[in-house]
């Protein structure tokens, strides 16, 4: 992950080409899916996905909260669509709801409830935001509200501001989750890279790299987040 306000060189524009050729290719693909892939339509596609046909989740309200995202995105982990939905359903009502009473700031390591999780990461990362939020004495919507306004100050030479301080404060090397994290709860620029995206990648001859692919996404005037969903929806088209 680049520094902060780092200095970029030059996209090829070749490359830039590349790029766009690739997501027109894919736009017309999934032209009956693009317009549900926009930001507004994520928190009620996510309910939906998680809720399906079974009894509904135990959700605070009539979209996503802050801490709801944060959770979810965390426990997507790597794993199959139906791994993913699996693990968030058998943990989002005992250890979300009840142990950790819908706050990410009652997440410590002593709070039980965290056996069978697939990753020894998942708790810890959950574990770390709740440190987090609880030493600088704010709620996750609070962080949130301070990501959003850091984005604000996107620009070329600082394409990924959110992104680059929830990585910078979490220490993280592997950043996927955080990334979907961003995209769908912050709403800043980011391009989460799984092995659904990655396959799409290198079908095009793309660089698996996010901070470029956002770069080329902004070059071009898209919305890299949406473009993110489009390349990860096409392995299965």
């Amino acid at each position: 992950m680049k520094a902060f306000m780092a200095e970029y060189e030059p996209i090829p524009p070749k490359l830039l080409a590349c790029f766009t050729s690739a997501v027109e290719d894919l736009e017309r693909r999934l032209s009956r899916r693009s317009a549900k892939l926009e930001d507004e339509n994520v928190p009620a596609d996510l309910r939906q996905w998680l809720d399906g046909d079974d009894e509904p989740l135990d959700w605070q309200g009539r979209g996503v909260t802050p801490d709801e995202y944060f959770f979810i995105t965390t426990i997507y982990g790597t794993m199959t669509l139906d791994g993913q939905r699996t693990m968030i359903r058998k943990f989002f009502g005992p250890l979300f709801v009840k142990a950790a009473k819908r706050d990410i700031r009652s997440f410590r390591s002593d709070l039980g409830g965290y056996t069978g999780l697939r990753s020894g990461w998942m708790k810890a990362r959950l574990c770390k935001m709740g440190a987090l939020l609880r030493r600088n004495g704010i709620s996750m919507s609070q962080y949130v509200a301070e990501l959003r306004r850091l984005e604000k100050k996107a620009s070329p030479d600082n394409p990924t501001p959110a992104l680059d301080r929830i990585v910078s404060d979490h220490g993280a090397t592997g950043v996927k989750t955080l990334s979907v994290f961003v995209r769908d709860c912050v709403g800043g620029n980011c391009f989460p890279i799984d092995s659904r995206v990655e396959k799409q990648l290198r079908k095009y001859r793309l660089p698996v790299d996010e901070i470029l692919l956002v770069r080329m996404s902004l070059a071009t005037g898209k919305n890299p987040r949406k473009l993110a969903r489009i390349f990860y929806e096409a392995d299965w088209w």
